[in-house]
């Protein structure tokens, strides 16, 4: 059994508990902004390759204590650096301090820099030649987080691996560059806390690039987040793990996992031919967005029979008519992202309590909101909320059911 960390946006740590007990991992801990738990490698890779919720995960490789900055660098250099790295490898160092620590220890990047210096120097003191570093694409982009110890009277640095090589939320549907409103594991993870029951369809009033349509469609489906990273690898692309040594040297687990990758390829193009008619519905009155939806959607290999898309107000817009229920889940705009004046969203936001009230009996509706002021301009009654965080921002998924 090794360590290992998951890191999610701030709030979902519970979803990501949860989501993680199919695994059966062993002493899971919630912490802020991810789990902590132990498990075997092939178990942790293949969790990497399903969650819809974690960011990232972390293989743990080292652990060194010590008192203060000045003494870090000779308790860095008692991790076995030359098991970890090759010295013709390259990599790349995040710090990241715990609450206590940053109190202790102001420049994370100073101690990101201490660390670098005492691998290079356990490289040149044995073998005379170094690894590199490369900030955009290391084979070890490793992460140091510093704590306080048990004890409370020393600091501990944790060395973890950053095993994909890649933020999990870049699933790949997107164009370069594309910054969506909320990212597609926070938006498959507000999906998930609805308790949609999948065999209604789901709508999107305000959809944008249509990131709640597309993670909704991969859950309802069975289609693993890596889905077009697994068809790269196919290709000859790899994750980073697959270049490290530690996974390089677990021999027993290469079958498999190249079993696993295959079972997976095989489950979501599965999942692709079960796609139904009109499953998923988008609307925003922006044309330039329906446009970025349908090229995720088909970057995605969705079908497009299950897809209906329009340029509507999201006032004017109603459901089929002949459907009495359904999810609908939406993230309007809310000033920060759009600009508009506070008069207009208040008359927009109870507008849109109004138009769910009359137009959307039988279904349950859920909106994410940001602003107090406006979620009160919505005069309908909450049956549930979920606080979580959208980057810096403190936000709810309020949840309405219409009758």
């Amino acid at each position: 059994m090794k360590n290992f960390f998951a890191s999610c946006p701030r709030g979902l740590e519970e979803l990501l508990l949860k989501e993680s007990e199919h695994y059966n991992f062993d002493h899971v801990e919630i912490t802020r902004g991810g789990i902590n738990f132990k498990t075997n490698s092939l178990n942790a890779i293949n969790f990497l390759l399903e969650t819809r919720i974690a960011s990232r995960v972390y293989k743990e490789v080292g652990t060194f204590e010590f008192k203060n900055d000045k003494k870090m660098l000779e308790a860095a250099s008692e991790v076995p650096w030359q098991k970890i790295l090759n010295a013709t490898d390259t990599f790349k160092i995040t710090c990241v301090l715990s609450r206590d620590a940053n109190k202790e220890f102001r420049n994370s990047h100073y101690l990101s820099l201490v660390l670098k210096d005492s691998i290079v120097d356990t490289f040149k003191k044995t073998s005379g030649t170094r690894p590199s570093i490369d900030l955009d694409n290391p084979m070890y982009p490793f992460v140091l987080r510093i704590e306080p110890n048990s004890k409370g009277n020393m600091f501990k640095g944790i060395v973890s691996l950053d095993l994909a090589g890649y933020p999990l939320n870049k699933r790949g549907y997107r164009p370069f560059g594309h910054q969506a409103p909320i990212k597609e594991n926070l938006a498959a993870a507000l999906v998930m806390s609805t308790g949609w029951d999948k065999q209604v369809p789901l709508y999107d009033p305000f959809c944008g690039s249509g990131t709640f349509l597309i993670e909704a469609a991969l859950i309802r489906h069975q289609i693993v987040p890596t889905y077009l990273k697994l068809q790269a690898r196919a290709e000859g692309a790899r994750f980073a793990f697959e270049t490290q040594k530690w996974f390089q040297k677990e021999t027993t687990i290469h079958g498999p996992f190249e079993n696993l990758c295959k079972e997976l390829l095989v489950r979501a193009k599965n999942g692709i031919e079960s796609f139904g008619i009109a499953e998923f519905h988008g609307n925003d009155k922006h044309s330039k967005s329906i446009e970025l939806l349908m090229e995720a959607w088909s970057t995605m290999g969705l079908p497009r029979k299950s897809l209906r898309v329009s340029t509507l107000d999201a006032l004017k817009w109603k459901p089929q008519e002949d459907l009495s229920n359904g999810l609908v889940i939406t993230n309007p705009p809310y000033g920060i992202r759009l600009g508009e004046k506070d008069e207009q969203l208040e008359e927009l936001y109870y507008e849109f309590g109004e138009t769910l009230k009359n137009n959307w009996k039988g279904f349950s509706s859920f909106i994410v909101s940001q602003d107090s002021s406006l979620r009160k301009k919505i005069s309908l009654k909450t049956s549930s909320r979920f606080s979580f965080f959208n980057g810096a921002l403190e936000c709810r998924l309020l949840g309405y059911d219409l009758f």
